[in-house]
C-alpha cells in the first residue's frame, strides 16, 4: 500500500480509535508507522477532525428540557403546523441548520489543495509580461529585497542553484499568503523559476524531502518540503535534464 492509498483509507477512520482492529485498517495503520510524512499528514487530519467535532458539539447542545418535551410530543395526536410549533423546536432547528454551516466553513478552509497551488505557480512561471519584479544575478541581493519586503528568506536554495546566477525575482500572492520566486536560466537555455511557500498542510501532497516530479501545462515541475516550507520548481527542461539538478 502506498501513501495515496493509506490516505484514501484513512479519510474514513473515526476518531474514537473503533476502527483500530478492522482489518479495512490495518495496512494503511501500518503505512503511517513506517512514513513520518504520512504520520505528519495523519496527525493534521485527525486534529482537523476534533475541531469539528468540538464545534458541532458545542452548536447542537440540546436545552435541558428537550427530552421532556419530546415525549410530551408523542402523546399529541394532531401535528402541528411548523409556525404552531414551540419555540424551543425552532431554535433547536436553527441550531442543527448553523452547526452545519460551521462544519462547511470550517473544514474547506484547512484543505488547500497542492493541484491548485502547482498549477497557479506554473501559470507564474509562463507569465512572460513583469516576470521579475527586481532584476539581478547576485542571489545575495535578491534574498535582501526580499528582506525589505519582510519575507523570511532562510529557505535553502537546491545545491545545483547555489552557484548559478539568478535572472530576479518576485513576490507572488497566493490564496492570500507570500510566495517567493527566484528566477534562474541554466546552461543559458532551460528556463527554471524556484518557488518557495511557508509550509501549509495540502490534502493531496504528502510531505516529502523527495522530489516529485510531474507535467503540468507543458512545464516540468518538481515538489519538495524541507524544514518548515514547500518547495516548488517549474522548468521548460524535461524530466530527465532536470533530475540531474534535483
Amino acid at each position: 500500500m502506498n501513501n495515496q492509498e493509506a490516505q484514501l483509507v484513512l479519510q474514513a477512520y473515526r476518531l474514537g480509535g473503533q476502527d483500530a482492529a478492522d482489518p479495512l485498517f490495518h495496512g494503511a495503520l501500518e503505512q503511517v508507522k513506517r512514513d513520518a510524512g504520512l504520520a505528519l499528514w495523519f496527525s493534521a487530519e485527525r486534529a482537523i477532525e476534533t475541531r469539528v467535532q468540538a464545534r458541532l458539539k458545542a452548536a447542537l447542545k440540546p436545552p435541558a428540557h428537550l427530552k421532556a418535551s419530546l415525549l410530551a410530543q408523542r402523546k399529541m395526536v394532531r401535528r402541528l403546523a411548523w409556525w404552531q410549533q414551540p419555540l424551543w423546536l425552532t431554535a433547536a432547528a436553527a441550531i442543527v441548520l448553523l452547526g452545519a454551516a460551521a462544519l462547511l466553513q470550517l473544514k474547506p478552509s484547512s484543505e488547500l489543495q497542492f493541484a491548485s497551488f502547482r498549477q497557479a505557480m506554473v501559470q507564474n512561471a509562463r507569465q512572460m509580461t513583469d516576470h521579475v519584479t527586481f532584476v539581478a544575478q547576485d542571489v545575495t541581493r535578491i534574498k535582501q529585497w526580499l528582506k525589505d519586503r519582510d519575507i523570511d528568506t532562510s529557505f535553502e536554495l537546491p545545491v545545483a542553484l547555489r552557484d548559478q546566477p539568478a535572472q530576479g525575482c518576485r513576490v507572488v500572492d497566493w490564496n492570500g499568503r507570500k510566495v517567493t520566486l527566484i528566477c534562474f536560466m541554466l546552461n543559458g537555455k532551460d528556463h527554471v523559476d524556484l518557488f518557495v511557500l511557508d509550509a501549509t498542510h495540502f490534502r493531496d501532497f504528502t510531505p516529502s524531502q523527495t522530489p516529485r516530479f510531474a507535467q503540468a501545462d507543458g512545464l516540468t515541475t518538481a515538489a519538495w518540503t524541507k524544514g518548515n516550507r514547500t518547495y516548488l520548481v517549474a522548468s521548460t527542461a524535461d524530466e530527465t535534464v532536470l533530475r540531474k539538478y534535483f
